[in-house]
């Protein structure tokens, strides 16, 4: 049986597939744990006659994985076919395993639930998304100084529901393991939970990312029991917030954590890296561990909706964003956190040089857009990513899965993590990178495909 990569978590927004980082990516000793703590799981879960009653976990494995078996109350893991094996749905804790032909046959027969319909694969992608990003509204009470959507509350809440039931009844049939819904604010939609629950009853796990309005005690006694994870945007201390964000939005986030966390909700928070907010990320650090949050997601600013019109003043830039991975390591070892970085920001990553096979085995992924991921709008059309909106033209299938397949962006954007050109082309990184953020490729060069112009590497190319 092999494992042949692991991405630990949910992904409660289009931008979490990155992966945690942390010091395992740069210990062959870490990364090894974690690695055999799953694999040890795994064939506890599949052989459990093979294993000793108590088994004495890994010391230097991640404390949130002990090598035991899925207890008798634990759903049984999904798993979905693909051309390498499949990938399995771990539940807890939350994981995507991607294993070879003989594990998937193991798993099977140990009693995985197959999801999906087998098909074959489009060339430079998994046969379906791992997630979908869900935008269910564009309405908020506030207007964001960088929102990526342009939301605000003139906007309103999509009235029918009957194309969103639609394509989550394509998605579930694709075989899609989650769905993170998103907005606008998400939490103030009148019928959120009925979304929540229509995804869980078509076997898909809900993951939703909010600012905190409208999140009522009732409402997340009522989502709890459906979400995967609700991620609380959380974009600094203080003046750091109302300076990244345009509002002071900080006693609503912290309530929203607090309220989530006394209701057994795992709890991420999303932090969009600024000018502002990035010299000051300790103090956010030491708040978010008295809030005990289970998983802090960095994301890179991205350049879409009120975005590109504040990139100048709010995007950090190259070496600001080159103090990332140091600055998380420091933060991690103070505060015990664990931290997530998104897909945009594997470009600053794979400068400090971090071995590719760690990097490799435990899913960090650049951009995942038309690979493993898929973002719908809330007037229903799709997108390589949710940032995307406004970069793909219309077009019209008969079904989800015929989409995945044929949509042309999907497919160009494909095409170009495949055979890169310029620096990309002869980065050791450009398999796990796939070129860095199209969105800020776009904004930068008016072009959608060309190399990301923040890249530390592509930027010493053009110098050179």
């Amino acid at each position: 049986m092999k494992l042949l990569r692991i991405r630990r978590g949910h992904s409660p927004n289009c931008s979490a597939t990155g992966s945690v980082v942390g010091v395992a990516l740069a210990s062959a000793i870490g990364c090894a744990a974690i690695v055999n703590a799953f694999a040890d799981r795994f064939t506890a879960w599949v052989h459990p006659r093979q294993q000793p009653e108590d088994p004495d976990p890994d010391p230097t494995a991640d404390p949130d994985v002990e090598p035991t078996a899925l207890s008798q109350e634990a759903p049984a893991p999904r798993i979905r076919l693909e051309s390498f094996g499949g990938i399995v749905a771990w539940p807890n804790p939350p994981a995507l395993l991607y294993v070879d032909e003989h594990a998937t046959a193991e798993a099977i027969r140990a009693g995985a639930k197959k999801i999906g319909h087998p098909q074959t694969a489009p060339s430079g992608a998994l046969s379906a998304p791992t997630e979908a990003h869900i935008s269910v509204t564009e309405r908020c009470p506030v207007k964001c100084t960088g929102c990526y959507l342009n939301a605000g509350p003139d906007l309103e809440h999509p009235k029918h529901l009957q194309d969103l039931e639609r394509d989550l009844d394509g998605l579930a049939a694709m075989g899609v393991f989650e769905i993170a819904l998103g907005g606008g604010e998400v939490a103030m939609h009148e019928d959120i939970v009925g979304i929540c629950e229509r995804i869980r009853n078509r076997g898909m796990t809900p993951n939703l990312t909010t600012s905190g309005f409208g999140l009522t005690r009732a409402m997340v006694e009522r989502l709890a029991p459906l979400v995967g994870q609700i991620n609380v945007s959380y974009d600094g201390v203080g003046e750091a917030y109302e300076a990244s964000r345009g509002w002071k939005g900080e006693p609503l986030a912290k309530q929203a954590i607090t309220r989530l966390k006394s209701a057994g909700v795992r709890v991420g928070v999303n932090t969009v890296l600024t000018k502002p907010n990035l010299p000051s990320l300790e103090p956010l650090a030491k708040q978010l561990a008295q809030l005990d949050v289970d998983e802090w997601q960095w994301l890179r600013f991205k350049p879409a909706g009120r975005g590109r019109e504040t990139w100048s003043t709010l995007a950090p830039s190259t070496q600001a964003l080159l103090t990332v991975w140091p600055t998380a390591l420091a933060l991690e070892e103070t505060y015990g956190l664990t931290i997530r970085f998104d897909c945009a920001l594997v470009p600053f990553l794979a400068a400090h040089g971090l071995p590719v096979q760690h990097l490799e085995a435990l899913g960090v992924s650049g951009c995942p857009a038309g690979e493993s991921l898929w973002a719908r709008t809330a007037n229903g059309q799709w997108n390589p990513c949710s940032f995307a909106h406004g970069l793909t033209p219309e077009f019209s299938s008969s079904s989800t899965a015929q989409a995945w397949h044929e949509e042309p962006t999907l497919n160009d954007w494909r095409s170009r993590a495949a055979q890169p050109e310029g620096a990309c082309a002869t980065c050791d990184y450009r398999a796990i990178c796939r070129g860095g953020c199209r969105i800020v490729a776009h904004h930068l060069t008016g072009d959608a495909l060309a190399p990301d112009p923040q890249c530390p590497r592509v930027q010493r190319d053009q110098t050179a």
